[in-house]
């Protein structure tokens, strides 16, 4: 991992932060969120969702449509509730969404320009279809732009983008593996960086 790091970030001297998942993080074995804030149409005049993204760490910005004009819309702030974070997403492959995850992998860049949060098991030996995404916030919990952000799956990449605060993709019929992510941010802002994961309908 160490190596596949260097060559990602093409940085050659790095230092590795290890996260370490919430208290119920492995409860059943699986960091997948459940019973989570999700993102909500509060007006029944606007009823349909468009989709959400993360405004700050405990907050989501939603966008709802009136099925009855068409391309009328509105938006709304939902809160997270309690340990809740926002975690960017996609619901599906051109659907943008944000959730409140109760379960995440949280690390920070305290100690280098390459920042990787822990491993974690995330499946309960059944098949299915799940999103996973990582956000960046910075101390005030905005988000915040980082050089390069990676996901990786069983240690080879699943996913990684550029020049912006959050990354995910949609694995179909996965079942059991191991998963981590890094950050890379050569600003001197300290940056906090939390993976969730959530069901799909891909």
């Amino acid at each position: 991992m160490f190596a596949k790091l260097c060559i990602f970030f093409l940085i050659a001297i790095t230092t590795m932060v290890v996260g370490v998942p919430l208290e119920e993080s492995t409860k059943n074995g699986t960091l997948i969120s459940k019973r989570t804030t999700a993102p909500v149409c509060k007006d029944h005049n606007y009823s349909e969702l468009v989709n959400a993204w993360c405004a700050t760490k405990s907050s989501m910005t939603v966008i709802c449509a009136n099925e009855d004009l068409p391309g009328t819309f509105t938006s709304d702030t939902i809160q997270c509730n309690g340990a809740e974070v926002c975690v960017d997403y996609f619901l599906t492959e051109n659907n943008a969404q944000a959730q409140c995850a109760s379960l995440y992998m949280k690390w920070d860049n305290k100690d280098g320009l390459i920042s990787c949060s822990g491993t974690s098991l995330y499946g309960n030996g059944k098949t299915f279809d799940i999103s996973v995404g990582v956000t960046t916030y910075d101390v005030d919990g905005n988000p915040i732009q980082v050089d390069q952000i990676a996901i990786y799956l069983n240690n080879q990449e699943i996913a990684t983008t550029s020049n912006l605060h959050n990354v995910s993709t949609i694995l179909q019929d996965y079942e059991d593996g191991v998963f981590e992510s890094c950050f890379a941010f050569r600003g001197t802002a300290r940056v906090t960086g939390y993976f969730a994961a959530f069901g799909a309908t891909a």
